[in-house]
């Protein structure tokens, strides 16, 4: 069975295709959208690996950083993971020609609603294109994992974290955070308190950067540019050197931080007698891994930015040696 493993986050997408000899490559890109139908310019130009150029019943959807480049253009948490215009083109950018079989997609929670609105525009004959190039697949079925709890899962099943412990994760995505509390037994989870918080992942820390008042002086950042350059590891807006956020960054990091556990272990606190170890995942984690590091009771995944589409393709049969 051939299986796309796809995590569509408020930051990036990623993706993977597990088949029954061999797992490809995660690919990456920004979760950002924007509708080139009537743009002949945008369409035709060139695209960049991170950036493809889907065409799909009709339309045309340039997706990635080069998205970004548009006025106009959407995230995924913006315009809503469930519409069809927004997750097919995003599926279609990772399957390959082909394609024969089936769908492994990370959603925050079960919603019915949304899940049959994701299956009518999923399944079936798809006949589109990737920049500009035909191809056609056929999907035959599409299963839903809650995203933190796979990867808590995931955490368990592969040792990394005790099994005969209780845990309590907390995943830093882009915009949300999630937050479960969770003990392990005979494979399965029991969840003992689960809350999501939104807005407070790497966009809060973005936002509080964005209103200090030395880089409102510079009047040339926004919250966008400053989560790109985090996520690149720089602490400047693009090869500008002079635009720096440098001097603001690390009490910004300190209090971001503090805000979300102190808010957390209290929201969680009449859970918190079963809980042993505090696990740190999502793309923001990385940030935190100098303060989190060798403290007991602390465990940050590794690469944790991969943690939820790595335990996708894990229970899928998939290599994760080879994803990597």
């Amino acid at each position: 069975m051939n299986t796309i493993c796809i995590d569509i986050g408020n930051y990036s997408v990623l993706s993977s295709v597990v088949g029954s000899t061999d797992t490809t490559p995660v690919k990456i890109w920004r979760s950002l959208i924007y509708d080139t139908t009537n743009n002949g310019t945008v369409r035709d130009g060139l695209h960049r690996s991170d950036s493809p150029l889907v065409g799909v019943n009709g339309k045309y959807f340039k997706l990635g950083h080069q998205a970004s480049r548009q006025p106009g253009c959407l995230s995924a948490a913006e315009a809503g993971k469930n519409q069809p215009d927004i997750f097919l083109p995003m599926l279609l950018a990772a399957t390959p020609d082909g394609f024969d079989g089936e769908v492994s997609m990370l959603v925050p929670k079960r919603d019915s609603n949304a899940e049959t609105w994701i299956r009518t525009a999923v399944l079936g004959q798809h006949e589109y294109s990737v920049d500009k190039v035909g191809r056609s697949a056929s999907i035959t079925n599409i299963n839903f994992e809650i995203e933190s709890e796979t990867a808590l899962l995931y955490a368990f099943i592969t040792g990394l974290v005790p099994s005969d412990t209780g845990v309590l994760l907390i995943d830093i995505g882009g915009g949300t955070v999630n937050a479960v509390a969770s003990t392990f037994c005979q494979g399965h989870l029991d969840i003992i308190w689960r809350n999501s918080y939104d807005n407070s992942g790497g966009i809060a820390l973005a936002s509080a950067i964005a209103n200090t008042d030395h880089v409102k002086a510079q009047k040339t950042m926004n919250k966008a540019d400053i989560m790109d350059a985090i996520a690149m590891g720089k602490r400047y807006i693009c090869n500008r050197p002079d635009r720096s956020f440098e001097p603001v960054f690390d009490d910004c990091l300190r209090n971001w931080f503090k805000a979300i556990r102190t808010t957390i272990l209290s929201d969680a606190d009449s859970s918190l007698s079963y809980v042993t170890h505090i696990v740190w995942m999502g793309g923001a984690a990385e940030l935190l891994r100098p303060q989190l590091q060798g403290k007991e009771g602390q465990i940050v995944f590794p690469q944790p930015q991969y943690a939820n589409i790595n335990a996708l393709i894990h229970l899928d049969g998939g290599d994760i040696e080879k994803a990597a």
